[in-house]
């Protein structure tokens, strides 16, 4: 009922929840500098009216609740984004890392334009002094310089390959460990009561959480009525409530995938770190491998018919031979001299007739560097130039969507710290507020027991 009861319990109210806001002032501004934080409100609205015999009255305010201020569209945009611009990044890695492996620059000398220059600039010599030993040693040094330039390519390949699968399995190993961590987020939730009880510094944890994952792979949010949060992962279920599920690495012939490990169906990545590195270990290093495969089988082929139709230089009697092979070998990775050559230097084939002073067949494979000898009619020297090419246009691409995206998430960050952070000029206007709201129901209280005192003197 009203009376002077209802006036202190009005004031008493009203002081509780100016102590609660102060509070609640005081956390926003304690955390105004820690990450993924959320500027949290106290809740409040009117208490239920008393009915009295000329109507209602007011009966003071009631604190519904603490709430972080959070926006889900936005939060789940820029969730979205971070997917899309770690996967740029790490794109932009790898194909900084293999642009590194086919560093041709103009002045190089270590490259394999310069090789294959030199090899080809040897069998011209050659094919002028075609009975120079010194001149057979040159071409096998630089046939020699041109196999191991190769191998060593296709090496740095492979190990980055390596590197890379071994990035998706660190990345797997991360998922399962915020899985964990978000489940038991949410044990603690559902511990709480769900939303009405759910400590909005254990949602920051959980959306902190969730941020993290969505650096590694495409996630998908949706937050029950009980406050829990579900997480799908590539579009499989990672979370459920408390239980999360864990995912695993599949390495096989084709390539990579993960998917969760209770089930055979690979997880559809479309974006994330994961993403890149599934891309790059699938697609983009098998690529400019399978090039420089092709370069290296085409040049062990072309030099190899050549040297196989002309004749080898006649020594102690023996008559000229036709059949011996220069290169072995049928890709990058495998690419060497022949035994042929290795055993003889007489077996390089710098004669078309037979004839030791005749260096034509020499001076044809001097030609083949710039003739059109791969399958879709360029030279080997144009085929690895547009590798090279290619490669450079790759990583430019990958650093050009990394500087969009990253002014995309730059704005749309902006724009949810000024939903959910802390402005300090806010929070202490806020104070001054709460400080006056708080002196103003003291003075209530104060003057509800003034009025005690005068009836108790009354009646006494």
């Amino acid at each position: 009922m009203g009376g002077l009861n209802s006036i202190l319990n009005i004031g008493s109210g009203a002081l509780m929840t100016s102590q609660a806001e102060l509070d609640t002032t005081a956390h926003n501004i304690a955390n105004a500098n820690t990450d993924g934080y959320t500027r949290q409100e106290v809740m409040t609205e009117a208490s239920a009216p008393i009915q009295m015999s000329y109507g209602y009255v007011g009966s003071g305010v009631t604190i519904t609740g603490i709430k972080g201020i959070r926006d889900a569209f936005v939060n789940e945009q820029v969730t979205n984004m971070n997917s899309d611009l770690s996967q740029a990044n790490i794109e932009q890695q790898v194909g900084s890392t293999v642009e590194g492996i086919f560093n041709e620059t103009s002045n190089s000398t270590s490259g394999l334009v310069a090789q294959l220059n030199a090899l080809f600039g040897a069998f011209q010599t050659l094919s002028q002094t075609p009975e120079d030993a010194g001149v057979r040693q040159t071409v096998l040094q630089a046939g020699q310089n041109v196999a191991t330039t190769f191998n060593s390519l296709n090496n740095q390949l492979t190990d980055a390959s390596y590197q890379v699968g071994q990035q998706i399995g660190s990345d797997v190993t991360k998922i399962n460990q915020l899985a964990g961590t978000i489940a038991g987020i949410n044990k603690q939730i559902l511990a709480n009561s769900g939303t009405s009880g759910a400590s909005s510094d254990l949602q920051d944890q959980l959306n902190n959480a969730v941020t993290q994952l969505s650096n590694l792979i495409n996630v998908k949010v949706v937050t029950d009525a009980n406050g829990t949060t579900n997480v799908t992962a590539g579009g499989a279920v990672l979370v459920a409530a408390g239980t999360a599920f864990n995912f695993k690495m599949t390495q096989t012939a084709s390539g990579i995938t993960i998917g969760r490990s209770d089930s055979t169906v690979p997880a559809t990545v479309s974006s994330g770190e994961i993403a890149g590195l599934l891309n790059s270990y699938d697609n983009l290093i098998p690529s400019f491998s399978s090039q420089l495969d092709s370069i290296a089988n085409t040049l062990v082929k072309t030099v190899n018919a050549f040297n196989s139709a002309g004749y080898t230089l006649p020594a102690g009697g023996a008559a000229a031979q036709t059949g011996k092979t220069f290169f072995q070998g049928t890709s990058a990775g495998s690419i060497a001299i022949s035994p042929d050559i290795l055993n003889n230097l007489n077996n390089i084939a710098a004669s078309s007739n037979g004839d030791p002073g005749n260096g034509e067949n020499a001076a044809a494979m001097a030609n083949v560097l710039n003739a059109p000898v791969m399958g879709n009619g360029q030279s080997i020297m144009d085929a690895y130039q547009a590798l090279v090419n290619q490669v450079g246009t790759a990583s430019q691409n990958a650093s050009n969507s990394v500087q969009t995206l990253q002014i995309q998430q730059n704005q749309l960050t902006a724009f949810q710290t000024s939903i959910s952070g802390v402005s300090l000029d806010q929070e202490l206007t806020n104070m001054i507020q709460f400080q006056h709201s708080f002196e103003a129901a003291a003075k209530v209280v104060t003057t509800a027991d003034s009025m005690y005192q005068t009836v108790i003197g009354m009646v006494s």
